[in-house]
């Protein structure tokens, strides 16, 4: 069995850009891509946990056609994470931004509520790969974020995955290297 590959939301929402035009006009290479996506999932090659699929992407208008597919049972429940991310809040926070941007008690209050509550997954995702990585497996986080500053709160999932040694890359990464042979993607102009 290949990696387990943990998607986050972003990660979901792109992975049919790739072929989005066909969306519309044939529908082939969309369809395929879809079920290729939805099979890998049903046998846990790709990890989707619940606080993605029930609060981040739940909130979206984006790929409704491949998450009316998933079922409940392909999600993987991440309660039992919550310690593991009251742990990474306290040792992400970051200070810096919270001095630059002068946030106030109150906005940090409400910012790390929504970290610690899953409305945003990041260390969700990153709690369920340490786990995963405690287990003896290998896993890798396909994430859409870079190390850019973009005054979070809490430190960004490139960087947090390099501190505790999880390995990250992006969607096409995993679509063009993990999946090099099973996916042939190919473009004709006529």
């Amino acid at each position: 069995m290949k990696d387990p590959l943990v998607f986050d939301t972003s990660s979901l929402i792109n992975f049919t850009k790739f072929y989005y035009f066909d969306k519309y006009n044939e529908k082939i290479i969309y369809d395929t891509l879809i079920k290729f996506l939805i099979s890998k999932i049903q046998k846990k090659e790709i990890r989707i946990i619940d606080k993605v699929y029930d609060i981040e992407w739940f909130e979206t208008r984006y790929n409704k056609e491949i998450r009316d597919k998933i079922k409940d049972d392909d999600i993987i429940k991440t309660k039992f994470l919550i310690s593991d991310v009251q742990d990474l809040i306290k040792n992400y926070k970051d200070e810096e931004n919270i001095r630059l941007l002068r946030w106030t008690d109150e906005q940090i209050d409400l910012e790390l509520n929504d970290y610690e509550s899953g409305k945003i997954a990041d260390l969700y995702l990153i709690a369920y790969c340490k786990n995963l990585k405690n287990n003896g497996e290998k896993p890798i986080l396909i994430t859409e974020e870079t190390r850019k500053n973009d005054g979070k709160i809490i430190k960004k999932i490139p960087t947090i995955c390099g501190n505790e040694g999880i390995r990250y890359e992006n969607l096409p990464y995993s679509l063009f290297e993990i999946y090099k042979n099973e996916l042939k993607f190919n473009l004709t102009a006529v």
